[in-house]
């Protein structure tokens, strides 16, 4: 069975064709080939929350010319992302806010369950947009709910005003003052004010963001990416036959408390940024580390900008167009090794990188 050798690593859970590990810049080849893929899931988070927009803005169509509307794409994607999930003992809750309905309770994730709740959504989108209202509602899921929570709220940045209840902004900033909660909220602003107010929210704390609807759908990481990444070793046995058909690229390493892309890491960005020029169905993952020193919120912020920093880098010089380029960052989880030794900090101080597309 012929296999591409840059079809090796399963990222966050999605077997991804054509994704390519972080590591030293090789020839590649079509190989006659067994591989044997090792993994450890390295869980960031023991519950989830869905909040789901299924109000009249949804109809909108997902792309120009798509013949589905944004919400039917984003309930296929929700229920096959979860199915996909490994069993790592997450909590999960599913709500609707078009108005506030618990479709599945917090409770031990079930799998069928979770299916069911999802077809259970109306057919078709409709009616008023009650986020702050629906945000204020779950408070008492935060509470009940014990280490870190992630809650992903889908909205276009418009809500429909009540009387007595505050911004949405309000609300996540106050959760993420009381609780140990992220919010990740999949965005499909109409206007710069709608645009605006999710970032509004998104400011609730360092490990927060918005993700642009079509990133979501068309980049899923992002959205895993929240609740675990994976760690993957391969063996690969070769029998005979290769020809050139792609790269590996080594993880980029940074100076203490930098995120600026080192002199000596130069070749190997521009080496990913001629190959993505000259492979345009290719997109990049970044990922982005840090040692274990200092606050956990600031090393959030660091790692951020140490991935975004690779990122800019590729627009910049060899123009990649920013939809082609996966953000994600983690500050000091998943070290790469041990935090107690200086050498081991340095190798922490990371962006792994992974092509996929191919």
């Amino acid at each position: 069975m012929k296999l591409k050798l840059t079809v090796l690593l399963m990222v966050l859970g999605m077997i991804l064709p054509g994704l390519l590990p972080a590591a030293e810049i090789v020839t590649e080849e079509d190989i006659i080939k067994r591989v044997v893929v090792e993994e450890n899931f390295i869980k960031l988070a023991d519950n989830f929350i869905v909040l789901f927009d299924a109000s009249n803005s949804m109809k909108r169509q997902y792309k120009k010319g798509s013949p589905e509307s944004r919400y039917e794409i984003a309930r296929a994607i929700l229920k096959e992302k979860v199915a996909q999930l490994p069993d790592l003992g997450y909590n999960a809750g599913l709500y609707l806010y078009t108005p506030y309905t618990e479709l599945e309770p917090m409770a031990r994730l079930d799998k069928m369950g979770w299916a069911e709740a999802v077809d259970s959504m109306p057919a078709d989108p409709k009616g008023r947009t009650f986020l702050a209202q629906s945000l204020r509602k779950i408070e008492p899921v935060l509470q009940g709910s014990s280490g870190k929570t992630v809650v992903f709220i889908f909205s276009d940045g418009t809500y429909s005003q009540i009387e007595g209840i505050r911004e949405p902004e309000d609300y996540t900033q106050e959760f993420a003052d009381k609780y140990n909660v992220c919010f990740y909220i999949i965005g499909a602003p109409q206007d710069n004010l709608a645009q605006k107010r999710l970032g509004d929210m998104a400011k609730a704390n360092a490990c927060s963001r918005v993700i642009p609807f079509s990133k979501f759908i068309e980049n899923p990481e992002y959205t895993t990416g929240a609740l675990y990444t994976v760690k993957a070793t391969e063996r690969i046995e070769t029998t005979a036959e290769t020809r050139i058909v792609g790269l590996q690229i080594d993880s980029i390493r940074f100076d203490f408390d930098k995120a600026s892309v080192r002199t000596s890491y130069v070749d190997e960005v521009d080496a990913l940024g001629s190959f993505l020029q000259k492979n345009p169905a290719a997109y990049v993952l970044l990922e982005g580390y840090t040692d274990s020193t200092g606050p956990e919120e600031y090393n959030l912020g660091l790692s951020l900008r140490r991935a975004e920093s690779v990122s800019n880098y590729l627009m910049d010089n060899y123009m990649i167009a920013g939809d082609r380029i996966v953000v994600n960052y983690y500050g000091p989880a998943n070290p790469a090794a041990s935090n107690a030794t200086s050498k081991g900090r340095a190798m922490n101080r990371r962006v792994e990188i992974a092509v996929g597309g191919l």
